[in-house]
């Protein structure tokens, strides 16, 4: 057994110093209308206690006499070369001006999002040995969102129609999980750095870097070879306009010489390691994917108030955390982001178990006995049958309420999971038609089609989803190959259609095989015996995590380069979705839904599991071919992100209420 703790909780975002003071540095040549609007952003939304420090760097009369008169207004320190120096020199001019424990250098070209300052203390107060801090935005190198990279130069990432800075700044506040991963290099249009840094290792180099491009580079080499570490914090957004003082052109060619000189500086060699890790780094990357899809979520959430005045009741008769439960309990709370009153029902039975799978849920839930359901069913707009033996339970609410609506969540194709002929067949097939109008949705196509060829009436696809919140790539160390490429499954021994049998005689194949260069952990069920039943093949080294939390499948997902599912079908999949948007290689089977979001040899493998030699193959594929399973990681992370729960949670409301 090897015991998986959930992954962290969010730190909170204002856990500073009490006696924090900031000097924030701000170097201006011109452009005053750039100036105006970085300096204004910066008094109306930075509560944590500050001075600026600002140098005028030789700028024309207007922005001159404009910097004198803010000064006066403000708790400033004022310092003018009368002559440009560039960007370097105006810097270390401003750094020799604070005495605060904590220093900003900002560009004049930025505007600055409410809580950015007290957001990036906190970044740097998170570990001690974090030395410098910046923020995200949408051009700033490695730290740009969106895209990094367009048309093969660093991508502007322009703001769409109707989503201001200060919206940009919430919405990369809300998704962020606080995961403030170590940086390399840090972009110098906003750093916020320790002053014991400048203590250690001095100012920047204006000998080297005199016009800027490459100074802050060079800083961040020597920091770290001080020891000191450099992060990201991934919940603060900046607007960087860019190029105000500098034009395009210009920029690109001080850029060509700083990079020949910090080559001759530091070796050639460690900067391509460091660009290749901001490059490459699958935290990075995931917190990249996300941003991509944060304004249709946004846009989404907007339209879904439409049905702000609803009340929905889901019927989840389940005592432990599940695949099934999860997407209904994440898209359920996605509905109460959009203003709809929804609650879940269990059975009073399920209580104690239900309270510790879902702990901190941040949903209303009451539990009944079954004869109450139809009592209490009637008193909502709708009410959601969510297994087969729902349907009943819900029905004679009908009596009371003629007007409800009902809807049947169907996530499978329940008659699969039992014998022919059995009661349970019968009335999982009977579940689709005991109420006539009842309004069906499935995740899938493959559902779909099940249900309307089998039974004969409609259902329609409201699409996969999971948790991209939870299920997202993190920091982890050490990476492979400083240790054994680690291969994962779901074990679940009582339910054949997973294929616990053949799952395991793979993997006793492949640690046969390849020995100490694999290692394989499970999870799913709580024992793995002889006891356990069916004759598992469990003669080789394996370790099992047993049952697990949403929280701590995420962290386990975490610690996988490969995970596999040979499952006999999948309706959707959501266990491999969730391992590939943490970034980890999978395979999963042809049969079923899960082709709603798997691309075989694009984003994942998918074989046919009816075959255990293609099982195999697919396996050993992944396990040799270092450049395949890197290029599936890597396509997986960045394609999950868009099954985000508010797309299917607002199809549910428009097909039980219309519009």
């Amino acid at each position: 057994m090897v015991q998986i703790p959930p992954v962290s909780e969010q730190p909170p975002d204002d856990h500073l110093p009490d006696d924090a003071f900031v000097d924030i540095v701000v170097c201006v040549h011109n452009a005053l209308d750039d100036v105006r609007r970085c300096l204004d952003s910066v008094v109306q939304h930075t509560t944590v206690p500050y001075k600026f420090v600002l140098v005028d760097d030789g700028s024309a009369k207007e922005t001159e006499e404009f910097l004198k008169s803010f000064a006066s207004q403000h708790d400033c320190v004022l310092v003018r070369n009368e002559k440009a120096g560039g960007y370097t020199r105006a810097a270390n001019r401003g750094l020799q001006q604070t005495s605060a424990d904590y220093i900003v250098l900002l560009n004049s070209d930025t505007i600055v999002t409410r809580g950015w300052l007290r957001r990036m203390l906190t970044c740097l107060e998170s570990d001690a040995k974090i030395g410098l801090v910046g923020p995200l935005s949408n051009t700033a190198s490695w730290q740009s969102i969106p895209e990094m990279i367009s048309g093969g130069d660093w991508a502007e990432n322009p703001l769409p129609e109707g989503i201001t800075v200060q919206k940009m700044g919430e919405l990369v506040a809300e998704s962020s999980a606080r995961l403030y991963p170590e940086m390399t290099f840090l972009n110098g249009f906003c750093i916020l750095l320790r002053r014991a840094v400048v203590n250690e290792i001095g100012y920047f180099d204006e000998k080297s870097f005199p016009q800027g491009y490459g100074e802050e580079n060079d800083y961040c080499l020597r920091a770290r070879d001080a020891g000191w570490k450099l992060a990201l914090a991934d919940d603060t957004y900046i607007y960087h306009a860019q190029s105000r003082s500098y034009n395009h052109e210009r920029r690109r060619k001080l850029s060509q010489q700083s990079a020949v000189v910090l080559a001759e500086k530091h070796g050639q060699h460690r900067i391509d390691k460091g660009v290749l890790y901001l490059r490459t780094n699958r935290v990075l990357e995931g917190i990249r994917a996300r941003s991509r899809y944060m304004f249709d979520r946004h846009r989404i959430v907007q339209n879904g108030g439409r049905y702000a005045d609803r009340r929905v009741l889901f019927v989840v008769p389940v005592r432990h955390a599940g695949g099934g439960s999860n997407i209904i309990m994440m898209e359920a709370r996605a509905m109460r982001k959009m203003g709809v009153d929804v609650q879940i029902l269990n059975l009073r039975g399920h209580r104690e178990t239900f309270d510790a799978a879902y702990a901190h849920m941040e949903l209303p839930v009451f539990y009944a006995e079954i004869d109450d359901i139809p009592r209490i069913a009637a008193r909502y707009d709708a009410v959601v049958a969510t297994f087969n033996p729902t349907v009943s339970w819900i029905k004679p609410a009908l009596e009371q309420n003629p007007e409800l609506v009902v809807g049947y969540y169907i996530q499978d194709f329940e008659p699969l999971f039992y014998p022919p002929d059995s009661e349970g067949y019968k009335m999982a097939f009977d579940s689709y038609t005991l109420i006539p109008d009842m309004v069906r949705f499935s995740k899938t196509e493959w559902t779909r089609q099940q249900v309307e060829t089998q039974i004969g009436v409609p259902c329609q696809v409201i699409g996969p989803s999971m948790d991209v919140d939870l299920f997202r790539p993190r920091p982890r160390k050490p990476e492979w190959p400083h240790r054994p490429l680690r291969v994962g499954a779901m074990i679940r021994p009582a339910s054949l259609h997973r294929a616990p049998q053949l799952t395991l005689r793979i993997l006793r194949r492949l640690a046969k095989k390849y020995g100490a260069r694999v290692e394989i952990v499970l999870f799913g069920t709580p024992v793995l015996s002889p006891a356990s039943g069916n004759d598992l093949p469990i003669d080789f080294p394996w370790q099992l995590a047993g049952i697990l939390s949403p929280a701590q499948v995420a962290n386990y997902m975490n610690g996988l380069d490969i995970f596999v599912d040979f499952s006999s079908h999948q309706a959707m999949g959501l266990t491999a979705m969730e391992a590939m948007a943490c970034g980890v290689a999978s395979i999963l089977p042809q049969a079923g839904g899960a082709s709603a979001f798997a691309r075989h040899e694009e984003n994942c493998l998918m074989v046919d599991t009816a075959d255990p030699e293609a099982c195999w193959e697919g396996l050993v594929r992944l396990v040799d071919d270092h450049d395949l399973r890197t290029r599936l990681q890597l396509a997986g992370l960045q394609d999950m992100p868009q099954y985000f729960p508010e797309r299917p949670a607002f199809e549910i409301l428009k097909q039980l209420f219309g519009g």
